[in-house]
């Protein structure tokens, strides 16, 4: 009986399997910090040449120039105030496909989904979200987001052996990266700024979220906008938005905002 345990055999593999968990947990947290904390020094130049891998069809832009057109405009008039540094570009693109979408990627790419598009009130809740979106690439989150996954997809990978390891993947870096809650709070700060350098206000800031609020089901239970699974969407957000408005004296009621062009649901094919 020396060589027999005292203690189930059953409790020491829970313990073990337990410790394993725990050791995983904590190393994919240092290799997503880590990631994303060296990404943040990547040049932008870099980053432009990763996200040429991932090339996004052009074709709806193309067919669709006056919507083009007034998207690039808007985005022309908030770039000054969003403060970018040298040598960053922004490329808006207008996808055709009926989702309430929208989200920032690698290489200063937007993409803006029709869906969404044609469920803002107002010019100021787009320019609120191509703003957000714009700070998004400014503080480099997509790339950051891209890189966390990266790391801990890849130490999972040779964790459990694989031995060929396809760094970039097809999990296609030019796809919808989640950000966290810290990354929207500051893209929603920054964003509220350039509304306030173009319009004077910030009138329209809150009808985006109150247009996303009303994508909702269920009395805003099941979000049936895809933009919720990149942009956490809740009260607390909200209040600091308005907090923030509060805090720099910006009018955010009572203000008059600027209307969609006439031809806007037309170029949406509304």
């Amino acid at each position: 009986g020396i060589n027999v345990s005292k203690t189930n055999p059953l409790l020491t593999f829970l313990k073990l399997l337990v410790g394993m968990a725990f050791v995983l947990a904590i190393s994919a947290w240092i290799l997503a910090s880590g990631a994303g904390w060296l990404a943040s020094f990547v040049p932008f130049e870099q980053e432009l040449k990763v996200s040429a891998l991932y090339p996004e069809s052009e074709e709806d832009s193309q067919t669709n120039p006056e919507l083009q057109n007034y998207l690039d405009d808007l985005a022309k008039r908030l770039q000054p105030a969003m403060d970018l540094p040298e040598g960053m570009q922004i490329t808006l693109h207008y996808q055709s496909e009926d989702v309430e979408n929208a989200f920032a990627t690698i290489g200063g790419n937007i993409l803006l989904y029709k869906g969404l598009l044609k469920a803002l009130p107002n010019e100021n809740s787009l320019a609120m979200l191509i703003a957000h979106e714009m700070a998004h690439v400014k503080f480099r989150h997509p790339i950051r987001a891209a890189s966390q996954g990266l790391a801990i997809n890849t130490g999972i990978k040779l964790l459990m052996g694989y031995s060929n390891v396809d760094i970039l993947g097809n999990a296609g870096l030019y796809t919808q990266l989640h950000f966290s809650r810290s990354m929207e709070t500051e893209s929603d700060i920054q964003g509220l700024t350039a509304l306030h350098s173009v319009y004077g206000h910030v009138g329209g800031a809150t009808d985006l979220f109150e247009t996303l609020h009303a994508l909702t089901d269920d009395g805003g239970i099941t979000p049936k906008s895809a933009f919720f699974s990149t942009h956490p969407l809740d009260q607390q957000r909200i209040d600091q938005i308005n907090q923030a408005a509060g805090e720099n004296g910006w009018a955010i009621e009572g203000k008059t905002v600027t209307p969609l062009p006439d031809g806007f649901m037309g170029w949406l094919g509304e």
